[in-house]
């Protein structure tokens, strides 16, 4: 495999760190040997020293930007008037598109937790991606790809091009964040059944226990099969790192996670508890002298 793969991230902010972190153990213990390059602003580098040296220390690349994607005043206006303020700040994702000191990246967004090896991802074509939640009732019309997980050839002025694309998803939307600018300039990308990488590449945390209960999707480490899970994806607003766990919360949560492990019972709930104990883990890693 080229020298030149590599698994790329994005934090906009410190409080997306302990997330970045997770996400990053969680891809270690899949044993892959391609880099992580995690994309941060500047000020973020500069405001968050320790966190940062942590995470160049347990493995992690930095690559900083100073220049963001511009968007509108307009827009970031619509999300703070529909509720979609947080999607003002994912533009920057526009970005990995200009890497092109990496023949191929492997996007991965910093909320999801990967359950097995993801590196034959490098094999499929540019703009390869999944549709997370079309199985879920009322989601059966889904057809547009979702930006967390994307297989990428960088080129030179990509980043320009798909920018173009924010003033026309503006005026058709409102409000919107970088997921729709991408499904509007890769409007032919339902056309293309190649790309679709599948559901278990990119399973909704809230969606998951119906994922398994209803549809047939376990946690085998089975790459080859397609109802094999190879990542959950913490969407929404509320992150577990995010929420305050009492002592006797996590000593509960981590005798319930031994004694699956001893049952070697492993369904939805271990690995939401396998989770919780990799983001205690990474912020004890960030922010624990």
């Amino acid at each position: 495999m080229s020298a030149n793969y590599a698994y790329v991230t994005m934090a906009t902010s410190k409080n997306y760190l302990p997330g970045l972190m997770a996400m990053y153990l969680s891809l270690k213990q899949t044993g892959t040997h391609i880099p992580l390059y995690a994309m941060l602003p500047h000020n973020l580098v500069v405001a968050e020293p320790k966190a940062i040296d942590s995470l160049q220390k347990s493995g992690v690349n930095i690559l900083k930007y100073s220049h963001s994607v511009d968007i509108p005043q307009q827009l970031i206006d619509n999300n703070a008037t529909q509720g979609d303020h947080r999607f003002s700040h994912t533009f920057d994702k526009l970005l990995i598109f200009g890497l092109t000191q990496f023949d191929k990246i492997v996007f991965l967004d910093a909320d999801i937790q990967i359950l097995h090896s993801l590196d034959h991802l490098f094999n499929m074509p540019h703009m390869s991606a999944m549709i997370a939640g079309r199985s879920y009732p009322g989601n059966e019309d889904w057809i547009d790809l979702t930006s967390g997980i994307m297989t990428i050839i960088p080129q030179n002025g990509l980043v320009e091009k798909i920018a173009t694309k924010i003033p026309d998803v503006i005026e058709q939307k409102g409000a919107c964040g970088d997921q729709d600018i991408l499904q509007s300039y890769y409007s032919d990308w339902p056309q293309h059944p190649e790309l679709d990488m599948g559901e278990k590449y990119g399973i909704i945390a809230y969606y998951a226990d119906y994922y398994e209960k209803h549809l047939g999707y376990h946690y085998t480490n089975n790459i080859e099969d397609t109802k094999s899970v190879a990542i959950i994806h913490y969407a929404g607003e509320k992150k577990p790192w995010m929420q305050n766990w009492s002592t006797l919360s996590v000593l509960k949560q981590e005798l319930q996670l031994a004694w699956m492990r001893l049952i070697q019972k492993r369904d939805t709930n271990t690995v939401l508890l396998e989770y919780k104990h990799l983001v205690r883990k990474a912020q004890k890693m960030l922010y624990v002298k």
